[in-house]
């Protein structure tokens, strides 16, 4: 419910003997208060004069200069509302955006467009919105691009900001990471080549759940690019290295991920390496130079590559960044590909899949009791385009110990000694999180004790981190 506002003015009109006070509020049905004031408070005449009546009623004449005050004093009121606020009053329409992205306060922003995900044609759980910028915010963003260091530079881009999103009959809200970061202050290799239209939204993956009130009220709304009708605040550092990291910039980043918890791990990906297809051209010279720029492993943990997010995009930004980028998916249930329909391919786009050539414990089998026997250490296919030689590799069940030790503990196999650091951030359900590094504390503000698969093969606490 939203919060009532206090009156804009209050206006005495000098239209009878008696004091009458107007007050307006800022809600959609104005609403008339005319209540007199002392009695102390009429005057009289001049000398000879008559006085007025206190107690009578107004006459048509002083009627008509009440309204007549009200109707001049009204669109002044409402501007000056408008003005101190950032918002329009309830119910307005306008076509530009008012202006205000603010962490603490929630303010109404227009949503430019809605469309299911991945297809847009068919029906389904997952919705890509798009909420428009104010002119302020997107300015902002582009305008703070690259820091004058290559370290410090890299240390700006490694970082996860999300925004909040309010449902205002039930009064509550709920965190949403963008796919890019075009929220003020970003310093993300993202906006570098991105359009002006880019720049200006907030792409964003919403999933709807049968109990989940704001999922559904996502999903209902209708895109209207001139009615700020979505209550965002923002941005809020999910994860930020320079508040979080603890030492010094990590040699890897190894993501765990599951479900929509994969955004996160895109938006990082983006803020370092650029948006997909366009990846090699985040990096700077002194970039190159410095060889500043962590490697990114993702483990990305789905139910089906039918439900999975973001495949084709995160095969484009590891093409584009072949020595730095790295993806692998869990998949619990793997269906043949074959058998997809259309908007189950939509999931996989372009990408072709293709049975794992490893070995022969490898090789998929479609029938069921055969795929339980095979081992989980072995990808059962790989996802791939035509004319690139980078591959996702698929395995069939959830991510194991074995999986962690091989992807956090990488350099220390190689080399047999621990060189450099290596930084792994975890974002998922619930479950998956506890399993993987242990549960967040009770109030879900701090961090909580490293326990699960990533304390048992020692890692540190100060390089784990649960989003």
């Amino acid at each position: 419910m939203r919060r009532l506002e206090p009156s804009i003015f209050a206006v005495p009109l000098a239209i009878s003997p008696t004091r009458r006070t107007l007050h307006t509020s800022s809600r959609g049905n104005e609403q008339l208060h005319l209540s007199p004031t002392s009695p102390g408070s009429s005057s009289s005449s001049s000398s000879g004069a008559k006085a007025s009546s206190t107690s009578g009623p107004l006459s048509y004449i002083n009627m008509i200069l009440a309204s007549a005050a009200i109707v001049l004093a009204m669109p002044p009121a409402l501007e000056l509302y408008s003005t101190f606020t950032g918002t329009n009053p309830s119910g307005s329409k306008s076509t530009s955006i008012s202006g205000k992205l603010e962490p603490y306060t929630h303010h109404p922003l227009p949503l430019a467009n809605s469309s299911y995900y991945p297809d847009p044609h068919t029906a389904s759980v997952h919705k890509l919105l798009q909420i428009a910028l104010p002119a302020s915010a997107s300015a902002s963003a582009s305008a703070s691009f690259f820091s004058s260091t290559p370290v410090n530079d890299i240390k700006q881009r490694l970082r996860i900001r999300s925004v909040y999103i309010k449902e205002p009959a039930l009064v509550i809200e709920r965190a949403y990471t963008p796919l890019y970061d075009t929220l003020p202050g970003s310093n993300a290799a993202s906006l570098k080549d991105a359009t002006k239209q880019e720049k200006q939204v907030l792409d964003l993956i919403v999933k709807r759940y049968p109990d989940g009130e704001l999922g559904k009220m996502l999903h209902r709304t209708q895109p209207n690019p001139s009615l700020a009708q979505i209550e965002v605040r923002g941005p809020v550092d999910t994860w930020t290295f320079n508040r979080d990291g603890r030492g010094s910039v990590p040699d890897r980043i190894v993501m765990v991920v599951g479900g929509t918890g994969v955004t996160p791990a895109y938006q990082l990906l983006t803020n370092v390496y650029g948006r997909p297809n366009h990846a090699s051209d985040g990096l700077t010279e002194s970039d190159m130079r410095v060889q500043v720029l962590p490697k990114i492993d993702v483990l990305y943990a789905t139910k089906d590559l039918e439900n999975a997010l973001l495949l084709p995009q995160l095969h484009a930004i590891a093409n584009s960044n072949k020595d730095n980028v790295n993806v692998k998916v869990f998949a619990e249930r793997l269906s043949n590909p074959k058998r997809f329909t259309p908007a189950d391919s939509a999931s996989i786009g372009q990408l072709i899949p293709t049975t794992s050539s490893l070995n022969s414990a490898s090789l998929v089998s479609w029938i069921p009791f055969l795929n339980q026997i095979g081992s989980s250490s072995h990808p059962k296919l790989q996802l791939t385009s035509e004319h690139s030689e980078v591959k996702i590799p698929v395995y069939q069940g959830r991510i194991t110990q074995q999986h962690l030790e091989t992807a956090c503990l990488a350099q220390q196999q190689e080399t047999g000694s621990k060189v450099g650091r290596t930084l792994v951030l975890v974002s998922g359900p619930d479950g998956m999180v506890d399993a993987i590094a242990g549960p967040k504390s009770r109030d879900g503000q701090t961090q909580g004790q490293l326990k699960g698969i990533l304390n048992k093969i020692g890692l540190k606490h100060d390089d784990v981190f649960k989003l």
